[in-house]
């Protein structure tokens, strides 16, 4: 049976939330059950260690359910590197091992337990490259073993979902994206539709004004004459438009597409999930 057949399961994992929508229908996806759980950030040796046995614990309802789950994981728990072009390296083999390379470079012997993965492209420009702790990703698939009901049908990374979920809103000349979380943000360039810059730092990141002091001081480390205006936010936990225009820099929200049953002015908290649709 096709899982397009499945209900979707859609499911953010954050250090202090778990958060997840099922989805039933194709056409007119309706919210059929959500639930948001807060999470000892504390727990365990490892960041993701408390939401992890916290979904461990909540599968127990879905195992005989036919479900497609598809899980975003906070960017606290990503690693982005931008990785320059090359023409020393030569198909995927070679670009795979020039990025595990640069985070070495950066984070040291840490970096040997990651995955890595590449957004698309070619060797010619720069790429996107993600790490996520490989622990964490077999953690998520014995949560969702082969074999039953509810599967595992993606795990990603916030910004590339954001980006996958929303890439119509953005410009053809490009923009930046920022996603604001809970003690932390994310911003990154896109100019055309390539990749030149990426910072993923602690801190709060709550208003306008910090985003795009954000962006100003990330602007200053870009080597390009002139960068898009155009700044596109995700904020889970603000569904209030920002200011339209922010000194020289023109804000706007990135679209959600929400599914009956859900409202954005009550239901902000489940943003970074829905991007995974």
């Amino acid at each position: 049976m096709s899982l397009s057949w499945r209900d979707r399961l859609l499911i953010s994992l954050a250090p202090a939330e778990l958060a997840w929508v099922r989805l039933a229908g194709v056409v007119k996806p309706q919210a059929i059950a959500k639930r948001v759980l807060p999470v000892e950030a504390g727990y365990g040796a490892r960041p993701w260690d408390g939401v992890v046995e916290a979904l461990r614990a909540e599968a127990a309802q879905w195992v005989h359910h036919r479900l497609a789950a598809r899980i975003v994981l906070s960017n606290h728990f990503v690693r982005y590197a931008l990785i320059p072009p090359s023409e020393a390296v030569s198909g995927p083999d070679e670009e795979l091992a020039l990025a595990r390379f640069h985070f070495q470079k950066i984070h040291g012997d840490a970096s040997r337990g990651w995955a890595v993965r590449l957004s698309p492209g070619g060797s010619s420009q720069p790429r996107m490259a993600c790490a996520v702790d490989a622990a964490l990703l077999q953690a998520l698939r014995q949560i969702f073993p082969a074999g039953q009901q509810a599967r595992l049908e993606s795990v990603q990374p916030l910004l590339m979902s954001v980006f996958n979920h929303a890439a119509g809103d953005i410009p053809a000349n490009g923009a930046w994206l920022v996603m604001a979380e809970p003690e932390r943000a994310c911003v990154a360039l896109l100019k055309g539709k390539t990749w030149h810059a990426v910072q993923n730092i602690k801190g709060a990141y709550a208003d306008a004004a910090s985003w795009v002091d954000l962006v100003e001081r990330e602007r200053w480390r870009v080597e390009l004459d002139s960068v898009p205006d155009t700044v596109l936010i995700h904020a889970a936990s603000n569904a209030a438009a920002p200011p339209r225009m922010q000194g020289a820099w023109q804000l706007a929200n990135l679209h959600t597409h929400w599914p009956g049953g859900l409202l954005a002015a009550r239901d902000g908290v489940y943003r970074n999930a829905l991007s995974a649709r």
